[in-house]
């Protein structure tokens, strides 16, 4: 499971990347982004205009299955999910994500950072959810799409985000596109030989921690 991501890149590069047309809520410079909190998801208004708008990480209820994360092979089958599917797709920026592997003697596993190199933001597969507050105020909600990791990386990452690529953003963004048939080439896990993970502080479990030092390398005996 993903559950901590970092994006560190300026506002301006990820209004340009994806082809925002309105920032309604921007938030950046974040570098460990856990579950509950508020982040930007790029997505369709009313109008069918790219926006960057705020969103919660993780659906209601935060503690089902499908919250944080969810299984893109499953789409088809949860009506839930294919409901959001069709209408209710977005893109989550992200420099890069966090997971955990066992090194030589340390007690316990070691927070690791993947990142693609040569990208400074991705664009994540995501879903999101929306309802009017009791107050009048609408809440949005959002979860991130995975599928399971190939390769060397699968040995302790068992799952991937859907990294898209420039064609899965639009065609992920495209309100016109509504069945999974037609989205389902770009719900793949990245391979992991294009990624590079390196390990970093600990206190990225901590949810309340956010300090540059969440990216920062750190020297590791085992680690080459």
């Amino acid at each position: 499971m993903i559950e901590r991501f970092s994006l560190t890149v300026d506002m301006s590069e990820i209004v340009e990347r994806f082809g925002i047309k309105k920032v309604v809520v921007g938030h950046t410079n974040r570098f460990n982004v856990a579950p509950t909190q508020n982040v930007s998801i790029i997505m369709n208004d009313r109008h069918d205009t790219r926006v960057l708008q705020e969103s919660r990480w993780g659906l209601f209820p935060f503690w089902a299955k499908d919250s944080v994360n969810a299984d893109s092979a499953a789409l088809p089958d949860k009506p839930f999910l294919h409901r959001m599917m069709k209408r209710q797709r977005c893109v989550i920026p992200c420099s890069g994500f966090y997971g955990q592997k066992m090194f030589g003697k340390e007690r316990e596993p070691r927070a690791m950072h993947t990142v693609l190199p040569g990208h400074t933001v991705l664009g994540i597969a995501g879903m999101y959810d929306c309802w009017r507050h009791s107050s009048g105020k609408e809440v949005r909600a959002f979860t991130m799409l995975t599928a399971a990791t190939s390769g060397s990386m699968s040995v302790w990452q068992p799952r991937l985000p859907i990294v898209l690529d420039e064609e899965g953003v639009e065609d992920w963004l495209n309100p016109k596109l509504t069945e999974f048939g037609k989205l389902r080439k770009h719900m793949e896990a990245p391979e992991s030989y294009l990624l590079r993970s390196y390990p970093v502080t600990n206190a990225v479990h901590d949810e309340w921690y956010e300090a540059p030092d969440c990216i920062r390398e750190i020297a590791i005996p085992d680690f080459a």
